[in-house]
């Protein structure tokens, strides 16, 4: 007899990375801030002094701006870049871990359903050492440094438009300073976003990638069950996919559209199907069901009133 997928405990966070984005969401939010500082200390370097009608003149020498800029361009890329390419902190220290713990939590859950993916893989360990999971690894690396460019080189213009902007209008120095203060904030924003998004969907797409090569090393037949995180935030539109079944790029194909993925804590669960597509173990989608209607009539949540 089939045995049962493995469903997430946690109904509002079906992908159990919920403290991995918080932490990496205070982590961004202190970096923000090294940076804010350092261009609020830049201020200073341009000599600020007041002069007629309440405006204040700037030393705005070609040379000095330059240097200042330089060196505010290396600090922030030297914040969001520590490590490099190899050992970029924010993938070593959380969307590394997810996408770990994606393929941790697939291999148990495929290993649960089929003998044959069980015997073949042996072992976690013997997975994680695996060429695919290894090259799997380096793409989501690379990804994850150029986002982390991205938003420095988004961070460098904006704080450096907002302080060039200050000085040109002869405003006051503590001025300039809230307003760098309030475009960190937006910046932080910008971080939090991607935190919220890049993790779960590392954890996701490792399920996915290990369903794939399971199907294609072991011959393994599966769908994708969508779980929905049923949680007060939860669109409408996400909610309504809950415990349906889907192949993987189906999946991927709509995660990728329609901004679906930001601040997504939806996940899937790979469900083993007979030829003709049903679960081996048909209690599994109504099963998902029940917690769906449990969840739907404590009415927390648009999706609630759908």
């Amino acid at each position: 007899m089939a045995r049962a997928p493995i469903l997430p405990t946690n109904h509002a966070d079906p992908t159990g990375v919920d403290r991995l984005e918080r932490g990496a969401i205070r982590e961004l939010a202190r970096r923000v801030a090294l940076v804010r500082r350092a261009y609020v200390s830049a201020i200073q370097h341009f000599q600020p002094g007041l002069a007629v009608n309440k405006r204040y003149t700037f030393r705005l020498d070609p040379a000095i701006l330059a240097r200042v800029y330089d060196d505010l361009d290396r600090l922030t890329d030297s914040v969001f870049l520590q490590g490099g390419q190899q050992q970029l902190w924010f993938f070593d220290s959380y969307v590394g871990v997810a996408y770990l713990r994606g393929t941790a939590q697939e291999f148990a859950n495929l290993a649960q359903q089929s003998p044959a993916y069980q015997a073949g893989r042996q072992d976690l360990a013997n997975l994680l050492r695996s060429r695919p999971y290894q090259d799997r690894i380096a793409l989501i690396r690379a990804r994850e440094f150029e986002e982390m460019k991205g938003l420095s080189g988004q961070v460098k213009a904006d704080m450096g438009r907002v302080l060039s902007d200050g000085m040109a209008r002869g405003l006051n120095p503590r001025e300039i300073a809230r307003n760098l203060s309030d475009q960190a904030g937006v910046e932080e924003r910008r971080a939090k976003k991607i935190a919220r998004t890049e993790i779960p969907t590392a954890l996701r797409r490792a399920r996915m990638d290990e369903a794939d090569d399971a199907a294609d090393s072991y011959g393994t037949q599966a769908m994708q069950m969508h779980m929905s995180a049923l949680s007060p935030t939860t669109r409408p539109h996400h909610a309504s996919r809950h415990a349906k079944l889907f192949t993987t790029d189906q999946q991927r194909a709509w995660w990728a559209k329609d901004g679906n993925s930001i601040n997504c804590k939806c996940s899937t669960v790979t469900v083993l199907v007979d030829a003709d597509g049903k679960p081996l173990v048909p209690g599994i989608v109504e099963r998902a069901r029940r917690n769906y209607q449990v969840m739907k009539a404590k009415g927390k949540g648009t999706w609630t009133e759908e």
